[in-house]
């Protein structure tokens, strides 16, 4: 995804852009191998669905004509936290359910169709090609091995988690960048349903969140395209769903509230269930080298990966390909005749600065189960997560503190937004264990 919505931003920029996929890519909205988490539910956060919006004006309604079911959060979604269930008066906002193929299809259909955009498919880069200042281009090699000289202006590395970006640099001679990983140890399996014919509830989707360090298991049910429902189980510290079906539907039945459950039992299984496990949360610091070649950019996950149980992977790609277009256009009032240099190194710099905030959100969440590496949470961490606590208890029975915190989650608004005074009166008057009975329907 971060590699598609690049390609759309450079084509305002470029009059040439060529996109080299590894994988030969389906006609349809297939899952394919180099998407290896494409069978696992996502979750496609407001602020995602703006950015794409606005690089493909009515992709939503593309979405929804494929079959994509429109929600309203948290009208439409059961949340159910440790704290109870978020009240849903809030306004919240309004999401698109889809499966991940869908969600890729339609954004390469779109990006296919503009002029100056090429698709090569089944060909890997091997290497970067560079001269003394920086980049020039690449080597792509097809599946018997032949390889291609590409010459570039611009070449921008979205390969994701399997990114060879640093030891390129590492053997053009710019050093080696350094590696964060905080791992919760966490795993997640997802399996397909077909929806019950004549349901009868009074919500579309349902979450059941995991708290650590107390909680280590959660599930999310979403409906996507087809009548079909897509169920993720996950659990951290090594308490992992199983993908057997009496497994599967064992550890649904662990879930700190029956209503998953309770949902499935009638629903007739599309498939067996498919675990995944690249859940570490891996931030390389490339804005920290000392040097940095030319013309070579790094973004979306093959610089800034997430835990993705926290939704936020697309809506991040999203805002760094922002980023990207932001340096390009202010480039272009530094150099009207159209030179590049300097932007590769201010890139990185500011696309680091945009991925504090979600990898905040992640790391600060992860590092509370024990088994999760990096620095545990200290003194002021404690506190914060303290106040939070309490702003998800006020959320269960304030449809106001709930609609701010339901944007805060959609990445609609900053956290700081948490702070306004009826956040702050609600949480200093609610009890993290003043849990109200409001049973889901």
């Amino acid at each position: 995804m971060a590699g598609l919505l690049a390609a759309r931003v450079l084509a305002d920029h470029f009059p040439q852009v060529t996109v080299v996929e590894r994988d030969e890519l389906p006609d349809g909205a297939d899952a394919r191998r180099g998407v290896p988490h494409g069978r696992q539910l996502h979750v496609l956060l407001a602020r995602g669905r703006q950015s794409i919006e606005a690089l493909f004006p009515g992709w939503g309604g593309d979405l929804l004509a494929a079959g994509a079911v429109l929600l309203q959060l948290p009208g439409d979604v059961q949340m159910l936290t440790p704290a109870g269930l978020v009240d849903r008066r809030a306004v919240g906002f309004e999401a698109l359910s889809a499966s991940r193929p869908l969600i890729e299809a339609t954004v390469r259909r779109r990006l296919c169709a503009l002029s100056g955009v090429t698709l090569v498919t089944g060909r890997q880069v091997t290497r970067l090609r560079a001269d003394d200042r920086g980049v020039v281009g690449l080597v792509t090699r097809d599946r018997d091995g032949a390889e291609a000289e590409v010459d570039a202006d611009l070449v921008v590395d979205a390969s994701g988690r399997g990114s060879r970006a640093p030891a390129w640099l590492t053997e053009l001679g710019y050093g080696t960048p350094r590696l964060i990983l905080i791992d919760p140890q966490l795993a997640y399996a997802t399996r397909t349903y077909r929806v019950p014919e004549g349901l009868t509830a009074d919500w579309k989707a349902a979450m059941v969140l995991a708290q650590p360090p107390s909680s280590r298991i959660g599930g999310y049910l979403y409906p996507v395209e087809g009548g079909r429902w897509m169920l993720a189980l996950m659990g951290a510290g090594g308490d992992h769903p199983p993908t057997d079906d009496a497994g599967f539907t064992a550890f649904a039945r662990r879930l700190p509230h029956p209503l998953i459950a309770e949902a499935i039992a009638d629903a007739e299984p599309l498939g067996p269930a498919v675990a995944h496990r690249g859940t570490t949360n891996r931030r390389w610091e490339f804005h920290r080298m000392q040097r940095w070649p030319e013309r070579f950019v790094v973004l979306g996950d093959a610089v800034c990966a997430f835990n993705p149980v926290y939704g936020q992977g697309i809506t991040t790609a999203a805002l760094g390909v922002e980023t990207l277009d932001e340096c390009l256009r202010g480039q272009r009032r530094r150099f009207p005749e159209g030179g590049l240099d300097g932007l590769a190194a201010r890139f990185q710099r500011r696309l680091a600065r945009r991925n504090v905030l979600p990898w905040s959100v992640s790391t600060n969440q992860d590092t509370c189960f024990p088994a999760a590496g990096g620095a545990r949470p200290g003194v002021a961490a404690r506190l914060q997560y303290g106040f939070l606590d309490r702003v998800l208890a006020a959320a269960t029975w304030d449809p106001a503190v709930a609609d701010v915190d339901i944007r805060v989650y959609g990445m609609l608004d900053r956290p700081t937004a948490l702070l306004r005074p009826h956040v702050l009166a609600a949480a200093a008057r609610t009890s993290v264990t003043d849990r109200r009975e409001r049973r889901p329907g």
